[in-house]
């Protein structure tokens, strides 16, 4: 990737906590469900950060992980799926397209669903689909954006609370 997590984003998170990355075959893999090729700054963070909790809350897996990223994507399309009837406005559209959202995280405080969703040229937005309103949050910044104005506290999903610790790996991650 040839990359660095964004200089403020490290320094809300601290240095890398992870010293097993998921590796070509690992991303590869995940890009071929996926169809196109994913973030490179959500591949370095996650190849840095993953498999862990950010704010108690929300859980990001790891290629690697104890709960593989993969299967936790394919979990989160599937139940995206069965909550699109809540999403959609008065005429009947959705403001995404499910067929590409792509799962990066779950927010185990009120089941919110993280997603990416590709754009134009190679961009990526974040999407938080809440479980208990009928709406979708859509972050246009993609996701390094996003996750600084999340630790930050200065762009914090509704209903999400905030607190320490700001990362803690996931029990018995085998990535450490």
């Amino acid at each position: 990737m040839g990359l660095t997590v964004d200089p403020t984003l490290r320094k809300l998170l601290g240095p890398p906590q992870r010293l097993i990355p998921a590796g070509v075959d690992a991303w590869r893999e995940i890009e071929e469900w996926v169809g196109r090729p994913l973030p490179d700054d959500f591949k370095e963070f996650v190849d840095e950060y993953g498999d862990c909790r950010i704010m108690e809350f929300l859980a990001i897996s790891h290629p690697l992980g104890g709960q593989r990223l993969l299967e936790c994507m394919k979990d989160d399309r599937q139940a995206l799926e069965c909550l699109l009837d809540q999403y959609r406005d008065d005429s009947g559209r959705l403001p995404f397209d499910p067929a590409t959202a792509v799962g990066w995280g779950s927010f185990d405080y009120d089941g919110d669903l993280c997603f990416l969703l590709p754009r134009g040229s190679g961009e990526w937005a974040v999407m938080v689909a809440f479980r208990q309103h009928p709406m979708v949050l859509i972050a246009e910044g993609g996701f390094t954006e996003f996750m600084t104005g999340l630790l930050s506290g200065e762009k914090v999903p509704r209903g999400w609370p905030t607190g320490a610790p700001v990362w803690r790996s996931m029990e018995d991650s085998p990535v450490i």
